[in-house]
């Protein structure tokens, strides 16, 4: 169990890391209206993840320590978008509406979290 929480931990300073260069890379190649890092930092997260998850499936190892530490510590890291593509795609392949309750709910809660934390910024100034 502590090899994983390290291996998460780890995991996920290099994603952060990775997160952050390519962010900076790329928005000094883009205009600031446009968010192609954070397009890119999700779809190459999903992309590895998609990997990663077939990959250890196909190999038992799906929850071996350092798995779990490139899954939830590098790809968390590098984007939570991952962790929520494959959840709603393992969801969608046995109970398709659940697939799209889960998006429903992530994008209507994570949108409408977002207009209350400002409405409460707003309100403490």
């Amino acid at each position: 169990m502590i090899r994983e929480w390290i291996a998460v931990a780890l995991g996920g300073m290099i994603g952060t890391l990775v997160r952050h260069m390519l962010n900076t890379s790329i928005r000094s190649f883009s205009p600031q209206w446009l968010p192609v890092s954070t397009l890119l930092v999700n779809v190459v997260g999903c992309f590895a993840i998609g990997w990663l998850f077939r990959w250890a499936l196909d190999r038992q190892l799906s929850h071996a320590w350092w798995e779990v530490g490139l899954r939830v510590g590098v790809l968390g890291g590098l984007t939570t978008f991952s962790a929520f593509a494959i959840e709603v795609f393992i969801a969608w392949q046995t109970r398709p509406l659940l697939g799209l309750a889960i998006v429903a709910g992530h994008l209507g809660l994570g949108l409408a979290a977002v207009a209350l934390g400002i409405s409460a910024a707003t309100w403490m100034r």
